[in-house]
């Protein structure tokens, strides 16, 4: 019984040896070496960190790829092409700009192989890399926009603005230092809003030409271009007659210089504007024939695309007489506390206006001249003779009126000075 049990053993030992000399033998029977040429492999620049330390590049040469041949298992062979090989060239040792030709190291990630992944590059294309390196710059480069399109009818454009305000460009100095300024480019039909939204940019050389971008990185790939767009609109300008000295609307005629002006500005803001006021105009100030200068003002949201910043009002009386009537009846009002005027100006020239009948009609009895001391500012300081502003009044009589503006001399004292 133990002889035919060591015997069963032995036979067990023996079936094992020999199925593992046959799978050996299958296996490098069905796993042979063969060869593979792979192509395309790209080439990688290492060391490029260390080049642009130095202000240097790589302007020429950087898209590469070689061909290599290759003997290995076929398992091996099936894993390795142009994704997992790579043809790797150091750079970090060069320090200055030129033309290089340098040697590349094969590289490859194998994993899951039924061998030891070894294989045999027999056969380079090309031998060796060539390249060229060149000075590194970096520029910040100013934009400029250029409108192809158009604007709807009664609207017009105003300037660009741009986010960012500028592009930094890095690249080749040679090439960097040809931009003159970024290009945008925005070619929209009847616009009558204002347009914004991101645009891609061209470089333009020194000699107005657009240049190639390749080779040159940006900051940015587009701008936020904004072009406003307003309404344009004539508006007329007017003026408020004010009755007095005798003369009303009818009395004159008058003419504005310019009758209107060209405004832009956003549609919800100019669209409720009907005219321009330059002001009032007070007839009583008005004598004979007088040209009145006045400020044309807008609204802040307003342009004036005219450009014209004042207008002249032409004012001509018809109609109407004066008379000039001597004054002597004056009186003070709003007199500081404790103080007391004293007339230098015992009587004024005063101009009357309205139609022959009515002046002839007018005696000086019915004038008189208000002065209102509360104009004098520092009464402490303002003793002795002084000019202040009086007022003209005309009583019992609307068809004729005072014309022109008036002052008188008076002299302040303390109350209990001797005069």
């Amino acid at each position: 019984m133990e002889k035919s049990g060591n015997s069963k053993i032995l036979r067990m030992v023996l079936s094992i040896l020999i199925a593992v000399v046959l799978w050996m033998y299958v296996g490098k029977s069905l796993n042979p070496e063969d060869d593979k040429t792979i192509r395309n492999i790209p080439v990688t620049f290492a060391g490029v960190e260390a080049l642009e330390e130095r202000g240097l590049m790589i302007s020429q040469g950087a898209d590469q790829t070689v061909t290599i041949e290759v003997k290995a298992r076929r398992d091996v062979l099936d894993q390795l092409n142009n994704s997992t090989v790579t043809a790797t060239v150091d750079v970090s040792g060069i320090d200055q700009a030129g033309n290089y030709t340098q040697t590349y190291q094969i590289s490859r990630n194998l994993s899951g192989t039924g061998s030891n992944g070894s294989y045999v590059v027999t056969n380079w294309q090309p031998l060796n890399v060539e390249f060229t390196v060149s000075a590194l710059l970096e520029r910040t480069i100013p934009i400029q926009g250029s409108f192809t399109g158009s604007v709807a009818e009664g609207f017009q454009t105003q300037g660009f603005t741009f986010s960012p305000e500028s592009v930094k460009v890095r690249g080749e100095e040679s090439l960097v230092n040809q931009i003159y300024y970024a290009q945008v480019i925005l070619d929209q039909k009847d616009l009558s809003e204002t347009y914004s939204g991101d645009l891609p940019f061209s470089f333009i050389s020194f000699n107005g030409e657009e240049m190639s971008m390749d080779g040159l990185e940006t900051s940015v790939s587009l701008i936020r271009t904004t072009l406003p767009v307003v309404q344009l609109k004539k508006v007329p300008l007017t003026v408020n007659i004010l009755p007095g000295g005798g003369a009303t609307e009818e009395n004159i005629t008058y003419e504005i210089d310019p009758s209107s002006i060209m405004v832009s500005g956003p549609s919800e803001v100019l669209e409720p504007v009907k005219e321009i006021s330059l002001g009032d105009i007070d007839l009583s100030k008005v004598l004979g024939s007088d040209t009145i200068t006045r400020p044309i003002e807008l609204a802040a949201e307003l342009t004036n695309e005219s450009g014209i910043s004042e207008a002249k009002v032409k004012v001509k009386l018809r109609g109407l007489t004066t008379a000039v009537l001597e004054v002597d009846n004056i009186d003070f009002i709003n007199t500081p506390e404790g103080y007391e005027p004293e007339k230098v100006t015992q009587s004024r020239q005063v101009t009357i206006r309205g139609s022959a009948e009515a002046v002839a009609s007018v005696t000086a009895s019915q004038l008189r001249i208000v002065a209102d001391l509360s104009q004098i500012s520092n009464v402490a300081t303002a003793t002795g003779a002084q000019t202040v502003p009086v007022k003209v009044y005309l009583d019992g009589r609307s068809d004729v009126g005072v014309v022109g503006e008036y002052n008188i001399s008076v002299s302040m004292r303390r109350q209990g000075e001797n005069p």
